[in-house]
């Protein structure tokens, strides 16, 4: 059966540190979907960082250093072509500033329609693809320590990125939505 992977990340940054406080500790700060695991110590994601929804290695826009896990569901062809089709189709989208307000203010209904937040965005994915990885949530209201509970998530491997600065340039992989 085919897996889906998605990289946790123990982010170092003010925001990051500011998310692991409202989380109460919880190390993990960042939600993306990994589309390639060739390189092991610096994945190919889709993720939801500060300026929208963007594709390419992780190493493009985070700090050197950062620790980081990754983590697999089982899914089978179907379903992971619509998780990837879903997370294509959200590419260039904006962040979800408004949804992030929802968690200090206890509203998870407060969100911006068409805009992401990391956690936000892989989550609806999966749910797209028909795969509930926490029932009777909604994608707003996932944080990345709520995301990490879910039942269907197996832990793989941990890693960090190279400490030398400069990562590799994007490159752009084709769509398995264009077949």
């Amino acid at each position: 059966m085919p897996k889906a992977y998605i990289l946790a990340s123990k982010g170092i940054s003010l925001t990051s540190r500011l998310i692991r406080w409202w989380q109460w500790g919880f190390p993990y700060t960042h939600i993306a979907y990994c589309f390639d695991l060739s390189n092991s110590n610096d994945p190919y994601v889709v993720e939801a960082w500060w300026n929208g929804v963007r594709k390419g290695w992780f190493s493009e826009v985070h700090t050197p250093g950062t620790h980081f896990s990754v983590y697999s569901v089982e899914v089978d062809k179907e379903q992971k072509r619509e998780i990837e089709c879903f997370l294509h189709s959200q590419l260039g989208k904006g962040y979800d500033w408004l949804g992030i307000l929802g968690f200090p203010l206890r509203n998870w209904k407060l969100e911006s329609k068409n805009r992401w937040f990391c956690s936000e965005l892989v989550f609806a994915a999966f749910k797209n693809a028909g795969v509930e990885l926490l029932k009777n949530t909604y994608p707003s209201e996932v944080s990345p320590r709520l995301f990490l509970k879910s039942p269907l998530l197996k832990f793989e491997y941990t890693a960090k990125l190279p400490e030398v600065k400069g990562g590799k340039q994007g490159i752009r992989r084709s769509s398995p939505c264009n077949t």
